[in-house]
């Protein structure tokens, strides 16, 4: 019963956002169509098709998703364990979290388009520098959530180990892993929606190949369409796996009944 609930609100939202979608482009073209904003200022949303089916036909455009879509992947799956070690660590040995916290706090106030060109420097115009950005970006929200999780830990928990006389691996694995998932999972959603957005600031500041590197070069010769078949496809990747985390999310929350 509450299954099914469940799957009716989430149906509900999902044709809510389809609506609002829908809506947002009935508007879009109707404000390129009828009124006076030339078609190089705003072009319509067929327009906008039209240019992405020539660049989908060349290869480009595939080309250029499935970069950013890699340095988005490795970058995440780096982050991500970056951050469930650093917790590990922070919660296992006080002393390092007093240590490596003031730097990782600093780290993470720093505005990243200024950290970017400096990364850029070190490593180069090819992926890895994008790479370490989105890492950068993706561990934080990892880190702090799974480390207040942690040291919010009802005792119990601790007793019961206690009175079981369990290890600190089986410990981990059946009492603070399924404990600490649920802000695992928030970490993971709010870091991926921040590994789009480092993506393409490494992209700006230096690449060969990436969507941000394409609005980069259709900014540079006046493409508005470029710019926003680019700025939809960044767009639609970012809810894409914010979806796919929601949805492990889901799973995963159902599972250890948390």
């Amino acid at each position: 019963m509450a299954d099914t609930a469940i799957q009716r609100e989430r149906a509900t939202s999902i044709g809510v956002g389809a609506l609002s979608l829908a809506a947002g482009f009935v508007a879009w073209w109707a404000l390129a169509t009828f009124s006076e904003i030339p078609s190089y200022v705003l072009p319509t949303p067929g327009e906008v098709w039209r240019v992405g089916a020539q660049l989908s036909a060349s290869g480009s455009l595939q080309t250029h998703t499935l970069q950013t879509l890699a340095e988005i992947g490795q970058g995440a799956v780096i982050g991500v364990s970056t951050g469930i070690v650093l917790s590990i660590l922070f919660i296992k040995i006080p002393l390092v979290e007093r240590l490596l916290m003031p730097v990782v706090v600093v780290l993470q106030v720093t505005p990243k388009i200024s950290i970017a060109p400096l990364i850029v420097l070190w490593l180069g115009l090819g992926i890895g520098s994008k790479v370490a950005l989105v890492a950068l970006v993706t561990f934080y929200p990892v880190l702090i959530n799974l480390v207040s999780r942690l040291q919010g830990l009802p005792t119990a928990y601790h007793d019961l180990a206690t009175v079981l006389n369990m290890s600190t691996v089986k410990k981990a694995l059946t009492i603070d892993f399924p404990y600490a998932m649920p802000a695992l999972m928030t970490g993971l959603k709010l870091g991926v929606l921040q590994a789009v957005t480092a993506a393409v600031i490494g992209e700006y500041i230096g690449a060969t190949a990436g969507l941000g590197f394409l609005q980069k070069q259709a900014q540079d010769n006046d493409q508005v369409s470029v710019v926003l078949l680019a700025l939809l496809i960044l767009s639609l990747l970012g809810w894409a796996l914010y979806t796919i985390v929601g949805f492990i999310e889901a799973r995963t929350t159902r599972r250890f009944g948390s």
